[in-house]
């Protein structure tokens, strides 16, 4: 299930039996509007602290990283 940080940024949590691992999302711009949103998946599966790291690196003004880390948390 994809989690929102902003309007254009999603996580998502894969959970496994010793791990928790997560994804990140941006947008799809398609040419027709579609219903709904379609999301392309931009990092790898990383670690909670990897994931906050990523976040904090490359979305520094949209405060995705404390989004995340209160979603963890």
């Amino acid at each position: 299930m994809l989690r929102n940080l902003s309007d254009n940024l999603c996580v998502s949590k894969f959970e496994g039996m010793d791990y928790d691992q997560w994804a990140c999302y941006e947008p799809i711009t398609t040419e027709y509007q579609s219903k709904r949103q379609a999301w392309k998946r931009i990092t790898g599966l990383m670690s909670a602290d990897s994931m906050h790291i990523f976040l904090a690196k490359n979305y520094p003004a949209g405060h995705a990283c404390n989004q995340f880390r209160a979603m963890i948390n």
